[in-house]
């Protein structure tokens, strides 16, 4: 079996464009989640309610009453049983791990996406 330089050239052609496909795919997945998500975290008012919360973590509501006693977890110190929006994210992105060993009950998007494919 002798190919020619030609057809050589257009197997490695044909590979690197696909891989090229595979690529750019995989980056148009990653941001529709991206714009999913952004549009999920600023559909939420400012002043998060324990059932906003209960959303955010996809959990019950006596999980949420668990988390909202963790340490650091933020609270709104104007408004009773409210909890600022953006901080409440940040402390999630922090604190997955510190959930993990507490409650057992959450796991990044890339950790779970791990976890399928594994």
């Amino acid at each position: 079996m002798n190919l020619t330089i030609e057809e050589l050239r257009e197997a490695l052609i044909n590979a690197e464009l696909a891989e090229m496909f595979n690529q750019a795919y995989k980056q148009g997945v990653e941001d529709g989640r991206e714009i999913e998500k952004s549009k999920f975290e600023n559909s939420l008012p400012s002043n998060l309610k324990k059932e906003h919360v209960a959303q955010i973590f996809q959990c019950e509501l006596p999980t949420v009453e668990k988390i909202i006693r963790m340490d650091g977890f933020p609270k709104c110190h104007a408004l009773k049983a409210r909890y600022p929006r953006d901080k409440v994210f940040e402390w999630r992105e922090k604190n997955v791990m510190y959930m993990n060993s507490r409650l057992g009950i959450y796991v990044s998007e890339e950790e779970s996406l791990r976890l399928l494919r594994a």
